[in-house]
């Protein structure tokens, strides 16, 4: 009979309370969450609500696996192309300056993302002086 316990994270993100139960259970999963315009989001004007589901303790498997899930009006639904999802939003196929596409591994999983940079022209001569 599964029973599933589900505790605190604090803001270190760990178990919140003693070790001993994170010793006494079988599996330890994660799931975060970000919505759109926030790190997994990536400022779509679409509403995408993203969880990530992460095992830090896997008694009967690897801990390194990662499901990234969509949440829905009625609920999570998996997403089975993450690289597509966080590319879906680009201006156009050509990098443009100050965006740069990287390969983000995650686990075992390796998803591509995007990555944005303000960038300005240096006004003075050179960098500042730095003591």
């Amino acid at each position: 009979i599964p029973i599933f316990l589900v505790g605190h994270v604090t803001k270190s993100g760990d178990v919140a309370g003693p070790r001993t139960v994170e010793h006494m259970v079988d599996c330890v999963l994660y799931l975060e969450g970000a919505s759109s315009g926030s790190a997994y989001g990536g400022g779509s004007s679409a509403s995408v609500n993203l969880r990530m589901l992460r095992a830090s303790k896997n008694r009967f498997g690897s801990s390194d696996e990662v499901g990234v899930y969509e949440m829905t009006s009625g609920r999570l639904m998996p997403v089975s192309d993450p690289s597509s999802l966080f590319l879906s939003n680009r201006i156009d196929t050509e990098d443009s300056e100050g965006c740069a596409v990287a390969l983000v591994l995650e686990g075992l999983r390796a998803m591509t993302v995007e990555i944005q940079a303000l960038v300005a022209p240096n006004q003075g001569e050179g960098a500042g002086r730095r003591t």
